[in-house]
């Protein structure tokens, strides 16, 4: 993947400050050379912050606390790309992102938010041509995933903790995430596997699953049909015992599965000739409803007997009374009978027998008597008639009772009569629900036995299946991805050898391997042993052989036009482990230097192979790949090599460091 880092790109939190801008060259080796504390480390960062990580590790201080957003003006294949990222202040990244392509692209004075980090990542996939399937066939990694542009930074950055690191070759390699996906990454950016390849894997493993899906769906076809057996002889006997087959014989011992298909696919046709009665939809509930009717009915009838029978035992009880009154007004006026001869016998007027005068006024107690008497006499009168009143009211109640009782024996027979119907009605309906449950259940046990029976076109989608499923294993044959990831990896192994005696390393000649399953450079002397590059002592070792590892892995890349990894290399630091105190400061070696100064020339000697590398390198690439290099070393290790291009000189008295003075006013 053509990307080439043109300029690293810082605009100041003071909007009245300059822009700063570090050019480098694009076919060389970029040199930026400095004193401790100046920023140099911390470019690698800044330009791993602006391509997507996760997390800024720019530095906190100085750096974080003076810019507002750090940038990267890349060269691409066909245009030019402006990448800036915000500064995240006291978050450890952000998504705030602007983003600026085309034919040449111009450095705006201030930022602005247009765009976010994940477009950036989908916009850089897409030129690498990064398929958006899953990197693994295996499904239950948990380090799966589609491959990222972002996975390709493990071969991009040698940091200041990486590129002595006996133990990490590679970027990020250090995490337990990163380090798995790498290897899962490796077949793809060695060329064993391509986007194709991860495309074939994907309808292999979708194939796989349906041809294990149809697998066991025959299977269950296959058990389903073998289970059938039992519970179609025993439909058949229901059958027979519902007589809804008058016409098939009982079973003989000797019937197979298909004879008792045979016979229960008759049962839909003689159910039709059964006659089975309709019912009617909402027949029961009409005999219920006049059930309830005739109740109600029945309540009214017994309430008007009750009444009726009442008032009859109220009147019989007073025809008795006025019987029994009657005949004692008969005796009482037996007894005022003599009124009336006392009254005629009485004269109007009398003689005094005394006096023998004649007196004309009538006797007032025999005149009251003989008012008692007539009283009695019509109260009598009237009681004897009241008895035959009585009598027609009696014999009128009598004949409404015997009508209120034939009333209420008819409802309560027609109760009785319906609420058998309505018994009737629901039996018979369960009944004729059940033949016609069971007569379904039937047919779809008939139509379970054939599917399962039937399974011609299963067969055939799984023969189809087996096929394809054979032609992509032999396509995706694991010892051919083997052979070509093997010859990927002796090509660079041999790359890796040549770099290491350029280098001048020990154990060159020990058959150096690269070992992608541990990440390392891998050791094999003849005595049979594998060594592994933490094995190996001094780091000016470790330091060559990461040189040598990334160097032959970038030739290979460029070999490749559809390769996904970026075409450039940052290295921080190389010479940290000839001059771990401190770089002497000096420019050039003094006539008449009292230090060590055989020691002091052979570190320095040590420091220009590394540099007298990068330059093979870049004549071997044709300059198609950049090498950036942050070195406390000073010119003296690089002069007369080709290909070398200081950037800036971050000492006293040269050029500005990564915050130029002009911030810190």
């Amino acid at each position: 993947m053509r990307m080439i880092i043109l300029k690293v790109i810082l605009w100041p939190n003071d909007p009245t400050k300059k822009t700063r801008i570090i050019e480098f060259s694009p076919d060389k080796i970029n040199i930026i050379s400095g004193e401790s504390a100046t920023g140099k480390s911390a470019i690698s960062s800044i330009v791993d912050y602006c391509l997507g990580s996760e997390k800024c590790s720019i530095p906190i201080g100085l750096i974080r606390s003076k810019a507002s957003w750090f940038g990267l003006l890349l060269k691409l294949a066909h245009t030019e790309m402006l990448v800036a990222r915000k500064n995240p202040g006291d978050q450890q990244s952000t998504s705030d992102l602007y983003l600026a392509e085309g034919l040449e692209v111009e450095i705006p004075e201030h930022i602005e938010k247009n765009s976010r980090v994940e477009d950036m990542k989908n916009r850089f996939n897409q030129i690498a041509l990064l398929s958006s399937l899953d990197i693994s066939p295996d499904e239950n990694t948990n380090y799966g995933g589609r491959p990222s542009f972002r996975d390709m930074a493990a071969f991009n950055f040698q940091p200041q903790h990486i590129v002595a690191n006996p133990y990490t070759l590679f970027f990020k390699a250090d995490t337990t995430q990163h380090r798995e996906k790498l290897k899962l990454v490796f077949p793809l950016v060695l060329r064993a596997v391509d986007s194709s390849t991860l495309l074939q894997q994907r309808e292999l493993r979708d194939l796989e699953r349906e041809h294990e899906r149809l697998s066991r769906e025959l299977q269950a076809r296959q058990n389903a049909k073998n289970s059938w057996a039992a519970e179609i002889e025993s439909y058949y006997l229901q059958a027979l015992s519902l007589g809804i087959l008058p016409e098939s014989p009982s079973p003989n011992s000797d019937w197979n599965l298909d004879k008792y298909l045979i016979e229960l696919q008759k049962l839909p046709g003689s159910i039709r000739k059964l006659d089975i009665p309709d019912m009617k939809e909402g027949t029961n509930e009409a005999a219920i409803k006049e059930l309830n009717e005739l109740i109600a009915e029945e309540d009214r009838v017994l309430l008007s007997l009750n009444t009726a029978k009442t008032r009859l035992g109220k009147i019989e009880q007073l025809s008795s009374s006025v019987e029994e009154y009657g005949n004692g007004l008969v005796k009482q006026e037996d007894r005022i009978q003599s009124i009336g001869w006392l009254e005629s016998a009485i004269k109007k007027t009398y003689d005094c027998p005394m006096c023998g005068t004649t007196h004309s006024a009538e006797n007032k107690h025999i005149t009251d008597l003989i008012a008692i008497a007539g009283e009695y006499k019509a109260l009598t009168s009237s009681v004897k008639s009241a008895p035959s009143k009585l009598d027609n009211e009696i014999l009128t109640l009598r004949s409404e009772l015997k009508e209120l009782e034939r009333n209420l024996s008819k409802v309560r027979q027609k109760k009785n009569y319906l609420e058998s119907k309505s018994i009737e009605y629901a039996t018979q309906k369960q009944s004729i629900r059940q033949i016609y449950l069971f007569v379904g259940r039937v047919e779809q046990a008939l139509e379970n036995v054939k599917s399962s029976s039937d399974s011609g076109e299963l067969h055939i989608k799984l023969d189809r299946l087996q096929k394809r499923i054979i032609d992509l294993r032999n396509e995706l044959d694991p010892q051919k991805q083997k052979a070509k990831l093997e010859a990927a990896i002796d090509l660079i192994s041999r790359k890796i050898t040549q770099y290491a005696s350029m280098l001048k390393l020990e154990h060159s000649s020990e058959n150096v391997t690269l070992d992608v399953n541990e990440l390392s450079i891998r050791f094999n002397p003849v005595s049979g042993r594998k060594d592994y590059l933490w094995e190996v002592g001094s780091g000016q070792n470790w330091v060559g052989y990461h040189i040598a590892g990334l160097l032959s892995l970038h030739e290979f890349f460029l070999a490749s036009s559809t390769s996904p990894v970026p075409s450039f290399l940052i290295i921080d630091q190389p010479s940290q482990v000839y001059f771990p105190e401190a770089w002497p400061s000096l420019e050039e070696l003094p006539e008449g230097l009292e230090i060590d100064q055989p020691k002091t020339s052979a570190d320095i000697n040590g420091v220009k192979r590394i540099f007298n590398a990068f330059s093979s390198f870049i004549e071997a690439t044709g300059g198609e790949c950049q090498i950036i290099v942050t070195e406390h070393a000073g010119a003296i290790t690089w002069q007369g090599i080709k290909h070398i291009h200081l950037v800036e000189n971050w000492r006293q008295g040269h050029d500005d460091f990564l915050i130029p003075a002009a911030w810190l006013d």
